[in-house]
């Protein structure tokens, strides 16, 4: 599926606008909001043809604007790692590595959870 240029700006922005709510759960440690607000994050990114159900990237990442080039670069990165055949990779996983990437994560309230 061919992207718009609107399309991709709106998906760059809802990305932010949800990094910034994310950020702010994982200081709450409230997971399960955190988990259903990157869900449908994933739903959107999936929808505007960026990555398939199985969280493969369909496009090139550095193509993308900042944001969107970090989660899509985290998805593959969540993807690479090793993991038990049974375990299934989660939303946790990919967020974990999201936000470990994430400059304002790391230098502003990553050291507040400590």
């Amino acid at each position: 599926m061919q992207q718009s240029t609107e399309q991709l700006q709106a998906l760059e922005v809802e990305i932010v606008q949800t990094l910034d709510i994310l950020i702010h759960l994982a200081l709450e440690e409230n997971h399960v909001e955190m988990n259903a607000a990157f869900a449908k994050l994933l739903a959107k990114v999936q929808t505007t043809g960026l990555i398939d159900y199985q969280f493969n990237v369909l496009v090139e990442p550095q193509a993308c604007e900042t944001e969107t080039c970090l989660l899509l670069q985290s998805l593959q990165e969540a993807k690479s790692k090793p993991r038990k055949r049974h375990k299934l990779l989660t939303h946790r996983m990919i967020l974990k590595i999201w936000l470990r990437k994430n400059q304002l994560f790391r230098k502003e309230f990553l050291p507040q959870m400590f």
